[in-house]
């Protein structure tokens, strides 16, 4: 049964075999294939702005969903609502007339002008948000809001540190599907008998990827070229941070691994430990520090041979006391990201054990950089790029209130950071 989260597929009419009558909405510049009697642009050209919605938006916002929907429309409660609540996002598009049309209408002050909206919902403690409606007004059809609109909920999704943005689609919806293709969706999986006519619904998804117009401070990203280097690897682009000469190179990732590595992990060659990858800086002449929220042994329990158990402990002794030797600080304390905070901003570097299963549901110790933050989120440098496009793993946005749980590993929730600076 079709039901409202799936209002973004059909934005003006219940039915998907509709889409194509004066009532359709989303297809503006995205296909040629449509063609629709009333979806002509305005003659007058307007500059269309955004913002975010307002609780004053309401009765617009109410015109726009009696317009464009026949049924499952949203009521001015649930507007009311997702303009308050923390897990949603809803902007208007609102088209400024040209001066011409400015001097008919002087006498029509608080003429209301919004002619779409966009609503995106975000799913607390993961990377997704889902478009879950979006309408645009017959007259400003030809304009690109819906583009505008989308492309907008794609940036501030980013802000909150969110990095999926999904939808569903009629499987014959082609004027909708072209417009997601042209905006970076692709298709990862279908419903079938989806609609209340038994019509099916891709499912889409866009990797959000910052624009130009908040395009971070450049730092250094380099991808490791085997499956258990993302230690090494995720140093070597905070040292080459703080000191751009430095060569980022296979054959530096190689040698820092064998200083740091663990040897055993849960299967396969061992991952790095904390003070072997400050022990690894330390010797490329940085300074470094570790903080740990639990003791020693940190990763014994992921690996059951008993031998190889052993090893690792040894292991960790021995970074402990060459730590010692070298001066290396290890704080064993249940930080928070104050540490992160403060350590960036006096222009050092971080490095930070993370799990993997908000990426992909592996429960994996994965290192990565932490290139900046902001008031809403840390942004990460991901240096395994295998599944995807390397833009794709610079700056990941993760949300302030969502980061301790993605830097906490293992049953015994392991929090840990690497702190680096330049020698004095």
């Amino acid at each position: 049964m079709n039901t409202s989260a799936e209002r973004v597929i059909e934005v003006n009419n219940a039915s998907p075999q509709e889409s194509t009558n004066g009532a359709y909405g989303l297809a503006e510049g995205a296909s040629n294939t449509i063609s629709t009697k009333s979806a002509r642009a305005p003659s007058t050209q307007s500059n269309v702005v955004l913002r975010v919605a307002t609780l004053q938006d309401l009765a617009s916002l109410q015109h726009i969903e009696q317009t464009c929907f026949t049924t499952d429309r949203l009521s001015k409660s649930r507007f009311k609502f997702y303009i308050d609540a923390q897990h949603a996002e809803l902007i208007v598009a609102e088209r400024e007339p040209s001066s011409e049309n400015a001097k008919h209408d002087k006498n029509k002050q608080g003429v209301n002008s919004i002619v779409g909206y966009g609503l995106l919902l975000l799913r607390r403690g993961t990377q997704l948000t889902r478009l879950y409606s979006i309408a645009v007004l017959p007259e400003a059809r030809g304009l690109g809001v819906a583009e505008k609109l989308i492309n907008s909920l794609g940036e501030r999704a980013l802000l909150r540190g969110k990095r999926f943005m999904r939808l569903e689609v009629a499987v014959g919806n082609a004027g909708a599907i072209a417009l997601y293709k042209k905006l970076g969706f692709s298709q990862f999986g279908m419903y079938t008998d989806y609609y209340d006519d038994h019509t099916d619904a891709l499912r889409m998804q866009k990797v959000l990827v910052p624009s130009k117009s908040v395009k971070p401070e450049i730092y250094p990203w380099y991808q490791q070229t085997t499956d258990f280097t993302c230690g090494p690897s995720a140093l070597m682009m905070a040292m080459c941070a703080l000191n751009n000469r430095y060569e980022m190179t296979q054959e530096k990732e190689l040698s820092l691994w064998r200083t740091a590595t663990t040897i055993f992990m849960m299967s396969g060659h061992g991952g790095c430990h904390p003070v072997g990858l400050a022990l690894a800086a330390v010797n490329e002449g940085y300074a470094a520090k570790v903080v740990i929220n639990r003791d020693v042994p940190l990763f014994v329990d992921g690996v059951r041979d008993a031998n190889k158990k052993e090893i690792v402990e040894n292991v960790e002794q021995q970074f402990m006391a060459e730590a010692r030797k070298k001066g290396i600080s290890v704080e064993i304390s249940d930080w928070r990201v104050d540490v992160i905070d403060q350590t960036l901003k006096a222009g050092g570097a971080v490095l930070c054990l993370i799990s993997t299963y908000a990426f992909d549901k592996k429960k994996v110790p994965h290192w990565v950089a932490i290139t900046s933050c902001d008031s809403h989120c840390y942004y990460l440098h991901d240096p395994d790029a295998s599944e995807g496009q390397p833009v794709e793993y610079q700056h990941i946005p993760v949300a302030r209130e969502d980061f301790l749980r993605l830097a906490s590993y293992g049953t015994r929730k392991v929090r840990t950071l690497v702190l680096l600076k330049k020698k004095k």
